[in-house]
């Protein structure tokens, strides 16, 4: 499947960005937006009360990722209701799309892929960020008009308002719109793409990269634990393996709070309830917990139930929607003590190393990778490369309502 579409469709794009950008003025534009989101990102001013904002969820010594199970919003008490996951590497997840697959009995079937927000209910990256601005249990801003008012007042209104017209930067749409494109385009930035993990130089030769237990490990990546099968080591959409293949399915991870009915939800298929995408692995020994709800808190606690879910289902307890549990891949995977040791101990040969050392030295922000290629030069490969998003095919189970009518207070 390709998810770099060149097609026409749905534009999902600031009105004052130009569509067509070249050479050194499209890279120019980048970058000022990419500084621009970068102020968005950490700035804790727009809220409702203020003192939320991105990075108040999206921890970066947690590989952009929350060290809770759930996030807490801006009004006292709320909370939401899953896991904020990575932004790492976000940037490179692709459009929510189906992909038909043909089957042994030679029966065609159409599979969810990509989308974000862990049940997939936005899009696009665009789409992705704008939710939490507006949702009451996040920033809880009331409108774009709210939003668009406190952004002109902002100590870096200056970089976002750069290239507009004043006419334009009266405009609260536009305004916030510019500002949607801002964090895409930061979240597009060479720091969250570094592929330096020791597992990308084992892939690429480097034998010493990992040790005899990761080894192992990796040997039960492949095999008995079945982890590549849906954390894929090869290059798919982008250059460097993503680590998964962002599809859906229902692990029957353990009840935590309301039902969340995930991928179902808004496709409104049955057999979909209760099924979220598949992470992508890089820095996962970093972002716990795990499981779209927060319900596990290690990593090896996650490789335990993967292995014995269904042989001791008193340990793990109730799950929302055990109707469409996958219990064929998962559940008894048959592997022995070590065997998990090894498996968790691959984990840690995931972890960017710019990650590591911005924790060591106690730095805000990753550094750039050496040999990181700038987003424009990389721009054909983003998703979003062009803003846009084709429409979805007509084809079942889907019957929901992806790309209108989607209710704001859908979190993460």
């Amino acid at each position: 499947m390709s998810w770099i579409s060149k097609g026409s469709g749905l534009l999902l794009v600031a009105a004052a960005l130009p569509l067509v950008v070249r050479g050194d003025d499209g890279s120019k534009q980048q970058a000022m937006l990419a500084a621009a989101g970068r102020e968005v990102f950490l700035d804790t001013g727009l809220s409702n009360p203020p003192g939320q904002g991105c990075a108040s969820c999206h921890a970066p010594e947690a590989a952009f990722a929350d060290p809770r199970p759930v996030s807490l919003g801006a009004i006292p008490g709320s909370v939401g209701r899953r896991n904020a996951t990575s932004l790492m590497y976000a940037a490179l997840i692709p459009n929510m799309d189906q992909e038909d697959m043909l089957q042994e009995d030679g029966t065609q079937e159409w599979v969810w892929q990509g989308g974000l927000f862990q049940d997939g209910s936005a899009r696009t990256l665009h789409e992705q960020v704008q939710r939490p601005f507006f949702d009451h249990a996040e920033v809880n801003v009331g409108s774009e008009t709210e939003l668009a008012g406190k952004l002109r007042k902002a100590n870096y209104a200056d970089k976002l308002k750069a290239g507009l017209s004043d006419e334009e930067w009266a405009d609260d749409a536009k305004v916030a719109q510019r500002t949607y494109r801002a964090l895409v385009e930061f979240l597009k930035e060479p720091m969250f793409r570094p592929f330096d993990a020791r597992i990308d130089d084992f892939l690429a030769g480097d034998e010493k990269a990992l040790t005899d237990q990761e080894k192992r490990g990796l040997d039960l990546f492949k095999s008995k634990g079945k982890c590549a099968d849906c954390h894929f080591l090869h290059a798919t959409s982008w250059p460097q393996p993503l680590l998964s293949d962002f599809g859906y399915d229902n692990l029957g991870a353990p009840s935590r709070g309301d039902k969340d009915p995930g991928l179902g939800g808004h496709t409104l298929a049955d057999g979909e309830i209760g099924q979220f995408r598949a992470p992508g692995l890089r820095n996962v020994a970093l972002t716990a917990p795990y499981l779209h709800n927060g319900s596990l808190a290690t990593l090896r606690e996650v490789i335990e139930f993967y292995n014995r879910r269904d042989k001791e289902p008193e340990r793990w307890g109730a799950t929302d929607y055990p109707e469409t549990v996958n219990r064929t891949d998962l559940g008894d995977l048959g592997m022995t003590d070590q065997e998990v040791t090894d498996l968790t101990a691959l984990m840690e040969a995931f972890t960017d190393r710019t990650l590591l050392q911005m924790r060591e030295r106690g730095e805000r922000f990753p550094a750039v990778a050496p040999g990181t290629p700038d987003s424009w030069k990389m721009r054909s490969y983003f998703p979003d490369w062009n803003h846009a998003a084709p429409p979805l095919p007509p084809h079942p189970p889907y019957r929901g309502h992806i790309l209108k009518n989607q209710p704001l207070s859908t979190s993460r």
